[in-house]
């Protein structure tokens, strides 16, 4: 159980956090100062000081938040007995939540974050592999049990998944990609699944008519 002391600094951080956030997405990572980031948290800039080093500091929080967010919708579903349309659908479907519920801070992840190589430093890098080991595992465990092919290469088609993941979450945030409604969040998401699963060639069979 945290103390009343952890408790305090737990939530004075994420205020300063998701403020830095709102003002992030506001202004870019270049244009912000720790000055912007106190009055929208409504703190004084020498508190800001108090919880951060400085201003890479407060970003670095962002970013070991934003691959956590990856990290926890792998996790979620990658041990559970489900097919793998499942697994990939519970990814895909709490991703796509972060962006409806927690619209700036996947604006910062999507425009600031994955295109920052800072994001890829340390303890970062090292969450950023995670979820990649555990999906290529999970991967292997389908393969094994004849789920998917037995010629697929595994790292591959990670790298395929999480490369088409964030095209469309991009187009998501900036509102190419609508999903305002249900039935259209759900047939993104069943498309994105249904065509990474089986492809986009057309079948010998139903080519020819078959």
């Amino acid at each position: 159980m945290k103390s009343k002391k952890r408790e305090k600094i737990d939530k004075m951080k994420e205020k300063i956090t998701m403020a830095a956030v709102k003002v992030y997405a506001a202004k870019g990572m270049q244009g912000i100062r720790i000055t912007d980031i106190a009055r929208e948290a409504n703190i004084s800039y020498g508190l800001v000081y108090h919880y951060f080093k400085n201003k890479e500091d407060v970003m670095n929080e962002i970013f070991s938040r934003s691959i956590n967010i990856f990290l926890e919708a792998i996790e979620k579903v990658s041990y559970k007995d489900e097919t793998l349309e499942s697994k990939l659908r519970g990814v895909t479907n709490f991703l796509f939540n972060a962006c409806r519920e927690m619209p700036e801070f996947m604006h910062v992840i999507m425009y600031e974050v994955i295109w920052t190589p800072k994001f890829l430093e340390t303890r970062n890098f090292i969450s950023f592999t995670r979820a990649f080991t555990i999906f290529e595992k999970m991967l292997s465990t389908c393969k094994q049990n004849g789920e998917i092919s037995r010629d697929t290469d595994v790292t591959v088609a990670t790298y395929m998944f999480f490369g088409g993941l964030e095209m469309l979450l991009t187009g998501i945030v900036l509102k190419a990609i609508p999903i305002n409604k249900q039935e259209i969040f759900d047939r993104i998401s069943d498309r994105f699944i249904a065509q990474y699963i089986r492809g986009i060639r057309v079948k010998e069979g139903i080519k020819n008519g078959i």
